[in-house]
């Protein structure tokens, strides 16, 4: 379950989903991504496999503090919900702690690697010897 944090895609605002569940209930993206966000935290601390079992739209309503947000959502594509309960796909790619791990590293081997050479400098195989040329010309 949560360790403190969730992922947040920077494209998360312009996403198509965002709009159509912006559309949907009549308010602004922002208010969809902050919803969304909402309703993810609550996820992210009460399941570690993305089902929440004897939910429904209505408890996402109430996270999100918008009715019909888990309408929404379910349209969207992002949330199933069933007798059963609430399923929220491709939850394992952005809220298992394993998920949080590989993202994690993905950033740091990205910042490590902007960091590596200059704009525009080559980054292929080192040309540098490590020791001077020789000035035998071969027979």
């Amino acid at each position: 379950m949560a360790n403190g944090w969730i992922v947040f895609d920077k494209a998360l605002p312009s996403k198509p989903e965002i709009a159509l569940i912006s559309r949907a209930l009549g308010i602004s993206r922002a208010e969809a991504v902050l919803a969304c966000l909402l309703v993810w935290a609550w996820v992210d601390e009460n399941t570690t496999d993305g089902h929440l079992d004897g939910l429904g739209l209505e408890d996402v309503d109430y996270q999100a503090r918008i009715e019909g947000f888990g309408a929404a959502m379910a349209k969207a594509g992002w949330l199933l919900a069933d007798s059963r309960g609430l399923i929220f796909p491709n939850f394992d790619r952005w809220n298992t702690e394993t998920a949080k791990q590989r993202l994690q590293k993905s950033e740091r081997q990205r910042r490590w690697r902007s960091t590596r050479a200059p704009t525009g400098a080559p980054t292929g195989p080192s040309t540098g010897a490590s020791t001077p040329p020789s000035t035998d010309t071969p027979r």
